[in-house]
């Protein structure tokens, strides 16, 4: 047989000799008469071929897996395609291209998030059968993990943005994100991982007023330290974000206190300047424009100012919206005078108390034998206080309800002679009452 082959060959090589040596066009037609005449030959002796396919794709083969029902994907493979060696009949399988196998890697035994070893099946999708010699590589490493979604709170990155000379830009709570949140998707062991992100402004910047900056610039965080190269394997639901940095002005504002509650003739004006602040004035930011030269801090019902008397006050109640206290005293304490004060219970009987605005349809009496109140002042004012020195009146309009009957009605005392002292009330009542009956007129 062998020889028989070897013989037809050169007796091939001989035709092909003297054929070269006639017409062009019958050495040309010859060659072709030849080749198809060495094909014949070949599938008649030669019906089996070996062959060798580059570049089929890897998958991988979920379903009715664990992995398929919790939710697992393939988030990386060691190879993306193999080389595939096979054998078969030439008809079937000399034409055979890489896109028609599939190499399938089954993820049956996929439990846990982690890395497995996977053998490679080669799946041929247009049925052709053939022999499966070798498969390069045989076994594939793939990385398993769920994919979920993490909502993180956005925090402000502002390295480059400064504030000039005599501004001071706001705390990270006064600087607004939005939208101020994040959706993350992506594996489950990165995710993990993340706690929050930052909205990165990269300008450098120096600023005198409040400002908007847009940022598509987002950093990753596990607290403080950032979390880096992972942003490929997730997808975000948001890709821009505005970031308002307030700026504020820097100024220094005088501290005030408002007297309530003194006596009509009572000198407010020197009492207020014998009260000792803590802090009498404080270094502020300013937002926008608006600024004062001084602030109210509060105000003293002298009703409850007694001899050395403290109050205290804090700024977040007498701070404006817009202000910051930058030297964060968060408090200001007033302290009243004590030296030289002193106090004084003087009666009055219910005679001696006068009734004001009543309305004449009515009349009016009291009922209550008297009050006790109590004076402060320096000493030597209260040594020459006398009752007489004293008016005890009740408004009658001050809380009568316009019907026949009795009812409880605040006496108030002022001190025409004296500008420096005050009342505190009586037997403990900040605004002594005197109970009064009242009785229609006959007409």
């Amino acid at each position: 047989m062998f020889n028989a082959v070897k013989n037809f060959f050169n007796n091939i090589g001989l035709f092909f000799a003297r054929l070269f040596e006639k017409d062009l066009f019958i050495k040309i037609g010859s060659i072709i008469a030849a080749i198809i005449i060495w094909f014949g030959v070949s599938i008649s002796e030669y019906p089996s071929i070996s062959r060798i396919i580059y570049n089929v794709p890897v998958e991988i083969n979920f379903e009715g897996t664990y992995a398929e029902a919790n939710g697992y994907q393939a988030l990386s493979k060691s190879d993306e395609t193999v080389t595939v060696y096979i054998k078969g009949e030439r008809g079937e399988i000399g034409n055979l291209e890489a896109d028609e196998l599939v190499a399938s890697a089954s993820a049956e035994d996929v439990m846990y998030a982690t890395d497995y070893k996977l053998p490679i099946e080669i799946v041929c999708t247009t049925g052709k059968t053939f022999e499966i010699e070798k498969v390069e590589p045989a076994v594939i490493d793939v990385n398993f993990d769920k994919i979920i979604t993490k909502e993180v709170t956005l925090t402000p990155e502002l390295s480059g943005v400064k504030t000039s000379d005599g501004y001071i830009m706001g705390d990270e709570e006064d600087i607004v994100i939005v939208p101020n949140t994040l959706n993350i998707t992506g594996p489950a062991q990165i995710l993990d991982n993340i706690t929050n992100a930052a909205a990165v402004v990269n300008e450098n910047a120096f600023l005198t007023s409040t400002t908007d900056f847009r940022t598509t610039s987002i950093k990753l965080m596990n607290g403080t330290t950032e979390i880096a190269d992972e942003n490929e394997k997730l997808t975000f639901d948001k890709s821009e974000f505005t970031v308002h940095v307030p700026v504020y002005t820097k100024g220094t504002v005088s501290l005030n206190v408002q007297i309530a509650n003194a006596p009509e003739s009572f000198d407010v004006d020197a009492f207020k300047e014998k009260l000792e602040l803590s802090v009498s004035e404080l270094e502020v930011a300013i937002l926008g424009d608006s600024s004062v030269d001084s602030l109210d801090i509060g105000t003293l019902d002298m009703r409850e100012v007694d001899i050395g008397s403290e109050f205290t006050f804090s700024t977040e109640d007498f701070l404006p919206e817009g202000y910051e206290d930058l030297n964060e005293v968060h408090t200001v304490t007033v302290k009243c005078p004590s030296e030289g004060l002193v106090q004084r219970s003087i009666h009055f009987t219910n005679s001696s108390i006068q009734l004001v605005n009543a309305p004449s349809q009515y009349d009016f009496n009291i009922v209550t034998s008297g009050v006790t109140p109590i004076f402060v002042g320096p000493e030597g004012s209260m040594e020459q206080l006398s009752s007489i020195d004293v008016i005890a009146k009740i408004d009658i309009l001050n809380g009568f309800n316009g019907s026949e009957g009795y009812c409880k009605l605040p006496i108030t005392f002022s001190i025409p002679s004296h500008s420096d002292i005050w009342c505190i009330g009586s037997d403990g009542d900040l605004s002594p009452k005197a109970t009064i009956v009242a009785t229609l007129k006959n007409n």
